[in-house]
């Protein structure tokens, strides 16, 4: 009913609404934990030792009070042992698919409850709560303070919330959220014909920081540098999210803002974060969790993580499925200081081109998976092979109704890239895995 009043409403009122969420958004983020958490980081003098104790805090937490580790870790010690940790049992998406509810720390009735589709598009629920969610925020704050950018600063975010009705005529593709003085960008509508909109906007409101999807700030900043556009405003600094950032992006981004572009690398289940320092270099967020690496080939480690900020949802020794790039390979013994990291990979950077010039990223189709089957689609592959050709293939549950999934899918489908598009959906038992051994969730074979 809300969702139908606001794609009917006047622009001017759908501001409102959007500012009266954020304002609910505020009260639930921006509680006393989250001004402890911000304080504690900016006192903090040994990110090490701060560590270890919330690992040991954290450990003895889903031990006495998650069922599923009370289970699994009733042969262990009530204290960690840091210095042998593969010796605990490790947490794979699966299990956390499989096992949320017993997983999850207090009722989840009164808990929040959030999903995510992952890099092979599962669908994946979890629980967070105020607690962690303001924990979360306070470290993402001090994170953009360390590079000048503070709460309450005028504020672009381009991102994949539905915000513009599919009615509208009028070429506003944003909204305002004022309590955080936040300008939400719509990531659906940028377009060729379009952009010209977006840097009208952007040229107006003079953000001091811009954040949000990777290739839609990409492609912004292609727009500016190809059309030879001189902005009214320079960013203090941009943070892109929820994509892999490529070295050429963030040239791009760099050049047409003429600001400096920061990367973050975290998951919307809670694994702790990653983020670049003044001297571009990626680091470990050791107030955040405890990160554990384990050899792939070469330089290249797949992450298991404990993340500090997911006392509702716990993931100890979580295999989150991605990998990183070290400088150079680990000792056997390694510790927290011994891992330097080249880049992040493992995130998938493919997209989807449109056949009006509009890129769908794989943030796009993990929304729209989990939209349309929710937990009854266990894992989806999307193929583009040409411009007007879409494949998806689909392992679901058993006993569903595949029809009404495939005309509910297809329909999200041509939503996004058009009429003119062939869809098709089928049914497999399984997702072919590639020669390294995984599943991918795009596959863009356009040459």
């Amino acid at each position: 009913m809300l969702q139908f009043i606001y794609d009917h409403a006047p622009i001017a009122f759908q501001n409102i609404m959007v500012s009266v969420q954020g304002k609910l958004f505020e009260k639930q983020r921006y509680t006393s934990y989250y001004y402890d958490e911000l304080e504690k980081l900016r006192d903090c003098q040994d990110s090490l030792t701060l560590q270890e104790e919330r690992m040991k805090s954290f450990y003895k937490l889903i031990k006495k009070n998650s069922g599923y580790y009370n289970l699994k870790l009733k042969s262990f010690s009530d204290e960690i042992d840091l210095n042998n940790l593969k010796q605990y049992p490790l947490l794979t998406k699966e299990e956390l698919r499989k096992h949320v509810k017993e997983i999850v720390i207090g009722d989840p009735k009164k808990l929040i409850k959030l999903g995510t589709g992952g890099t092979t598009g599962k669908s994946l629920r979890f629980y967070t709560s105020s607690y962690d969610m303001s924990k979360k925020i306070a470290y993402l704050d001090y994170f953009k303070e360390r590079h000048g950018v503070f709460r309450g600063m005028r504020r672009v975010s381009v991102g994949g919330r539905k915000i513009i009705p599919k009615n509208q005529k009028k070429k506003v593709f944003w909204r305002y959220n004022e309590p955080l003085n936040q300008l939400l960008l719509s990531a659906y509508h940028l377009k060729e014909e379009n952009l010209q909109y977006y840097i009208q906007k952007l040229n107006n409101f003079k953000p001091e920081t811009l954040d949000g999807y990777t290739t839609a700030l990409h492609r912004i900043a292609k727009y500016i540098l190809d059309n030879e556009i001189k902005l009214d405003f320079k960013p203090i600094a941009i943070f892109p999210t929820a994509e892999a950032l490529t070295d050429e992006m963030k040239r791009d981004i760099e050049k047409a803002f003429a600001c400096p572009v920061r990367n973050q690398y975290a998951s919307s289940e809670g694994a702790p974060f990653i983020t670049e320092n003044s001297n571009g270099d990626l680091e470990l967020d050791l107030a955040t969790g405890y990160f554990e690496l384990e050899k792939v080939e070469g330089k290249i480690y797949e992450l298991i993580v404990t993340g500090f900020y997911t006392t509702t949802t716990p993931l100890f020794r979580y295999k989150i499925g991605d990998s990183v790039e070290l400088y150079e390979e680990l000792p056997e013994n390694y510790t927290q200081k011994d891992i330097k990291i080249r880049r992040i990979i493992g995130r998938n950077n493919d997209f989807f081109r449109t056949n009006d010039g509009n890129i769908i990223t794989h943030v796009n189709l993990s929304s729209i998976t989990r939209t349309v089957g929710g937990q009854d689609i266990i894992e989806a592959q999307y193929i583009q092979n040409t411009l007007n050709e879409i494949n998806a293939y689909l392992v679901v549950n058993k006993g569903v109704n595949k029809t009404n999934i495939k005309n509910k899918l297809k329909k999200e489908l041509i939503d996004r890239f058009g009429k003119a598009t062939s869809i098709t959906v089928g049914f497999i038992d399984e997702i072919p895995k590639t020669n390294g051994g995984k599943k991918r969730f795009m596959i863009n074979n356009l040459k």
